[in-house]
């Protein structure tokens, strides 16, 4: 059996409920807009739509600019409309894309001087414990995170070991290996 009713046909009336009403209005209004969208950008008009919800928020969609249409509506400029290039802030979008490219060239040096620190630090005889983290590719990160693991098991081993000489009592059982440890996934 089906567990839920699915698409069914509704009466078209006035809803009484204030709570269907208002979960009502909200699906269909995204589906209107998308609607609207879709016939603006297969013919090539100009929509506005002006909706208010049961609540009454105003909603409004419009391509290319709610408030360019109502001000040819109002006005009664019936002029030819603009070439969509000219809604649309192209050297906006030039300088934040300037912008970002810059930032991006900044990081990818970042991570270069990054990988070389870790590099010279290996080849110098560096403490591996002391590198960057951040100059590190998904392979080291996996293999230094191994490593961790091993120094934990082996420093709990040796804490036992001495606790037990100290006290003069039999060693406690080991911590499980660092796979059984582990409870961060890279």
């Amino acid at each position: 059996m089906k567990k839920t009713l699915g698409r069914q046909k509704i009466e078209i009336k006035k809803l009484e409920k204030k709570s269907s009403k208002q979960v009502t209005f909200s699906k269909r209004r995204v589906g209107l807009f998308k609607k609207a969208s879709e016939l603006a950008i297969l013919c090539g008009v100009e929509v506005a739509i002006i909706v208010f919800s049961p609540n009454d928020k105003i909603f409004c969609f419009g391509h290319p600019d709610v408030d360019v249409l109502l001000d040819r509506y109002l006005t009664g400029n019936l002029s030819p409309p603009k070439q969509a290039e000219s809604y649309i802030p192209v050297a906006e979008f030039n300088r934040d894309f300037t912008d970002i490219a810059l930032e991006f060239e900044a990081e990818k040096k970042r991570a270069a001087e990054l990988i070389r620190a870790a590099e010279n630090s290996r080849k110098n005889g560096g403490f591996w414990w002391r590198e960057a983290v951040e100059g590190m590719r998904l392979k080291e990160l996996k293999e230094f995170r191994s490593a961790l693991m091993n120094l934990r098991a082996k420093v709990a081993e040796r804490v036992e070991q001495l606790t037990s000489i100290r006290i003069g009592g039999p060693l406690l059982p080991a911590l499980p290996p660092p796979s059984a440890l582990s409870l961060i996934h890279i």
